[in-house]
């Protein structure tokens, strides 16, 4: 089972996604696939910080379709168990010398404490996170 990182979910939100993520998400089976509260609060700022227009609200239309139908029941919250993981994960990069975002702990606690695969463009910031990692970009 798979957790789909903030990035490849807004690689669907442009006009020409690539091919290679297309690939990889038409390759999966459809119900092994999730997305986390952490990413649509994500997206769904910046999208609510974008200058209003008809662009604006066709993302936000084509997310909350996206959201609502491909993900309908597939949605993971940061919860009591994430929680728990996040001080570990977040101590341990640090102690590295590589602190990450509380967003990508977040995310990386809920992979953790769902025993899901993190798919990400950016493998370095789930690095030594004791998750394992896919990159849908290659």
């Amino acid at each position: 089972m798979i957790i789909l990182d903030t990035n490849i979910i807004s690689e669907f939100m442009t006009s020409q996604p690539k091919k290679s993520v297309l690939d990889w998400l038409n390759n999966q089976i459809r119900l092994s696939l999730f997305i986390s509260t952490i990413s649509i609060a994500e997206i769904g700022y910046g999208l609510r910080i974008m200058p209003d227009g008809k662009r604006c609200r066709l993302l936000i239309d084509k997310f909350n379709q996206f959201v609502d139908f491909a993900f309908e029941n597939r949605v993971l919250a940061f919860d009591e168990n994430a929680a728990k993981r996040y001080p570990e994960i977040m101590g341990h990069r640090r102690e590295m010398g590589r602190p990450m975002s509380s967003l990508d702990g977040q995310i990386a606690s809920i992979a953790q404490a769902n025993s899901l695969t993190v798919a990400t463009r950016n493998i370095k910031d789930f690095d030594d996170c004791d998750v394992m990692l896919v990159n849908p970009f290659k």
